[in-house]
């Protein structure tokens, strides 16, 4: 059997993609190298957008705000005051994408290794042939490599689960180099227990976990590895399209990136097979945020701990500017309302590029 479309990885961007195109008539295959569907390494912090383009059900808790710890010891509170984020259960959430495009008649074939790929055709266990490939396969996309799309920077993170007495409607942040270098750590509590972890633009993170859970205290289990893009490919070539961490659609900032991926399957599929419209129009939304959010990452990566200090101070200051403006899909209007009032933190941060 031929595909109209062949996608290779079954997660956010692949299952919402699948089951767009699929319940447009097409013929899609999802071809996915482990055995189950939804085993990602993410904080599943997500926005009422989400909720919305997926009509999940894997909520497990309400977020209404944030602790931000920074390195002289300062406690700042973002929020409160109504619910801002969603955590979800990410194995659920994967699955019920699956399943909807399986219910249009998506085929799911699990544990497919990708041998070798051509204009139109994959090879591993068995032969597929398809009309247009689309790369859902992740940071360190196969698809992206085997048609020279480009490279990609990215972070090192890691994350596992525990029982911690936490305030269940706040995360917690902790920005300070000596923690996480190049990144942030963070607690999200899922309702039961809480998932911790940290990002680094360093490698080797076990005594990086390992010490931040002898700060807070806390016996992590079920520690897992996983890599956040911080950087964006070319979209598309020819027959094929990337999408989702494979594109690099993912907020430099943060590492969230479902937003981002739901809202690229949208596009892709109203587009489908134009490739280049499908880029335009995901550029127009919101390529523009994720390219200041990885401007925003550079300046950041030169940054020490009195750096993050010095910008605490007016974080401080600004925190109802914050809670009015602050959107974790769309960061960059609550980082112009605070510089506009500001205007010496945008100097400080030019001082910063242009001297380090």
């Amino acid at each position: 059997m031929r595909f109209d479309a062949a996608i290779i990885g079954g997660g956010a961007a692949g299952n919402m993609a699948a089951w767009l195109l699929a319940k447009k008539g097409y013929r899609v295959v999802v071809l996915e190298k482990k055995g189950s569907i939804g085993k990602e390494v993410c904080g599943g912090l997500v926005s009422h957008r989400v909720l919305e383009m997926s009509k999940t059900e894997a909520v497990l808790n309400e977020i209404k705000g944030a602790y931000v710890y920074f390195p002289d010891g300062r406690e700042i509170c973002i929020g409160g005051d109504k619910t801002h984020a969603y955590v979800i259960d990410r194995q659920k959430f994967d699955f019920e994408l699956a399943e909807r495009a399986m219910a249009e008649g998506a085929i799911y074939k699990l544990k497919f290794a990708v041998k070798k790929i051509s204009d139109d055709r994959i090879e591993g266990k068995e032969d597929i042939k398809f009309d247009y490939l689309i790369g859902a396969d992740g940071t360190l996309s196969t698809v992206a490599k085997q048609f020279d799309m480009g490279s990609i920077e990215y972070i090192n993170a890691v994350q596992g689960e525990a029982k911690i007495h936490a305030d269940e409607d706040f995360v917690r942040v902790y920005i300070n180099k000596s923690i996480a270098p190049g990144f942030f750590s963070w607690i999200i509590p899922d309702g039961e227990k809480a998932r911790i972890g940290l990002g680094s633009s360093e490698k080797k993170l076990k005594q990086k976990i390992d010490n931040f859970a002898k700060m807070l205290n806390a016996e992590i289990k079920n520690v897992k590895g996983g890599i956040i893009p911080a950087s964006i490919r070319k979209f598309f070539k020819h027959n094929v399209a990337l999408i989702g961490d494979a594109a690099g659609q993912v907020k430099a900032t943060s590492g969230g990136g479902i937003y981002a991926s739901l809202l690229a399957a949208n596009i892709m599929a109203e587009n489908f097979p134009d490739f280049k419209k499908y880029e335009d129009e995901f550029m127009r939304k919101f390529g523009r945020e994720i390219k200041k959010t990885i401007l925003a990452r550079k300046i950041f990566l030169k940054f020490d701990n009195e750096d993050f200090n010095y910008i605490a101070d007016y974080i401080e200051k600004e925190v109802e500017i914050i809670n009015r403006y602050g959107d974790i899909d769309y960061q960059a209007k609550v980082a112009k309302e605070i510089v506009k009032r500001h205007p010496a933190i945008a100097f400080y941060l030019l001082k910063k590029v242009i001297w380090r």
